[in-house]
């Protein structure tokens, strides 16, 4: 596993400027995937991962294999507190992979990532995740 972490960013990332000091790592996209169980129980987020990546390409990995060892170290839930009963969950949810791309800026070199998530809701990513499903009719209008 690769150890990494999520840039954070405000909410509107650079296109507004936000008065707000809030930073958070992620967002949740309202794109429509072509992804089994989007909007059921799998949300689409875009971030960023802060990751060195050349050194990783140099030993001989390729580059969905630096990214998916990364995704696997945030899968990891944190170590459980002393005396907890319940088994930590991940902090962001289950992650599976859909994209990434290698850029650089002027804050250094980050991967862009499209991932999924099995959280509607997460603290650590702005918005909320869209559900998508079958629109349910009100009994009135209903045939009989």
């Amino acid at each position: 596993m690769i150890e990494c972490q999520f840039r954070e960013f405000p909410e509107y990332g650079s296109v507004i400027k936000s008065s707000s000091h809030k930073r958070r790592k992620g967002f949740y996209s309202y794109s429509v995937l072509p992804i089994k169980g989007l909007g059921r129980d799998k949300w689409p987020v875009i971030s960023h991962i802060d990751l060195e990546y050349e050194k990783f390409l140099d030993k001989g990995l390729s580059a969905e294999d630096i990214v998916q060892q990364c995704i696997d170290y945030l899968n990891q839930p944190p170590p459980r507190k002393k005396y907890a009963k319940k088994k930590p969950k991940p902090l962001y949810g289950n992650l599976t992979l859909h994209k990434a791309n290698f850029k650089e800026d002027e804050n250094g070199k980050y991967i862009e990532v499209e991932f999924t998530t099995d959280q509607r809701k997460n603290k650590n990513f702005w918005r909320e995740g869209v559900k998508y499903g079958r629109v349910k009719i009100p009994s009135k209008l209903r045939a009989r």
